[in-house]
């Protein structure tokens, strides 16, 4: 497995892309990447405007054509030949062939998840909040029952998201991980304040997978933490719910807590 730094390939751009790896090498071909918060929000809803995401998204795809989803915590993935076969629909996921489109998903501590098989051409990004985990095992399935991808040619980036330094939940929610995914994801702390536990999205999905079959050495993942990582110059590149939104007044709505976060688009392609 390769781990990287995204904060380290920040430019000018109000976006990064990185390539997949093969045995420790990039892979050209299909790319991932994300928005960063200087870009503003790329928040998605079918029934919304979001000219900015629309202006930033144009830059990032060129010709080819953006494909939006609108998310809900869940592993719904579709397979998609154009940019209609998501319209008005819900999920957190979506793979192709049709290298003129670009699938984008939006996240902002959830971490972003992207596939590509060189052999068959299968490309697409995933969605995966704490509910979600485990999406990834249904784009591996989907990309070999549809697309006839081989478990061991599928490449899989795991992009920015909130790392256990920043990611404390209750016990009912660690329990859950330790049993359905690895006990390693969880770790127990004890202190002044009490008994708390610090989950790890990451070894989740490394678990998850390893159970799928993909090889380890065909894995990337950034270690860079939405919440808490900062650029050279002290400035938080990532748009953050916790940082952002968690801990604001608590009579605001869900919905407009949800829009005090700067939420980034991690998309998948053939893009520069």
């Amino acid at each position: 497995m390769i781990t990287i730094s995204v904060t380290d390939h920040i430019s000018d751009n109000p976006f990064v892309t990185l390539p997949f790896y093969r045995d420790g090498k990039p892979v050209s071909g299909a790319r991932w990447g994300m928005t960063l918060r200087k870009a503003g929000s790329m928040r998605f809803r079918w029934n919304e405007t979001n000219e900015n995401r629309t202006t930033v998204l144009q830059k990032i795809c060129g010709e080819k054509q953006p494909v939006p989803l609108e998310l809900i915590h869940s592993k719904i993935v579709y397979a998609i030949s154009s940019a209609a076969d998501t319209q008005n629909k819900t999920g957190d996921g979506m793979i192709t062939v049709n290298r003129m489109l670009v699938p984008v998903v939006t996240v902002a501590d959830c971490m972003p998840l992207f596939l590509y098989e060189p052999k068959t051409g299968v490309f697409g990004a995933c969605h995966s909040g704490w509910k979600g985990t485990g999406i990834i095992a249904e784009a591996i399935s989907l990309a070999q029952k549809n697309y006839g991808a081989r478990v061991e040619d599928i490449l899989v980036a795991i992009g920015p998201h909130i790392h256990d330094c920043c990611y404390t939940v209750d016990e009912e929610r660690a329990r859950y991980f330790s049993e359905q995914f690895t006990p390693d994801s969880v770790q127990r702390i004890a202190d002044k304040d009490g008994v708390h536990y610090q989950l790890s999205l990451e070894k989740a999905n490394l678990s998850v997978l390893a159970r799928a079959g993909i090889r380890d050495e065909n894995i990337v993942t950034a270690k860079d933490c939405t919440s808490c990582a900062q650029d050279a110059g002290g400035e938080y590149p990532f748009g953050s719910f916790r940082r952002q939104a968690a801990f604001a007044p608590g009579n605001l709505t869900t919905e407009a807590r949800s829009k005090l976060m700067t939420v980034q688009a991690a998309f998948c392609g053939w893009i520069e």
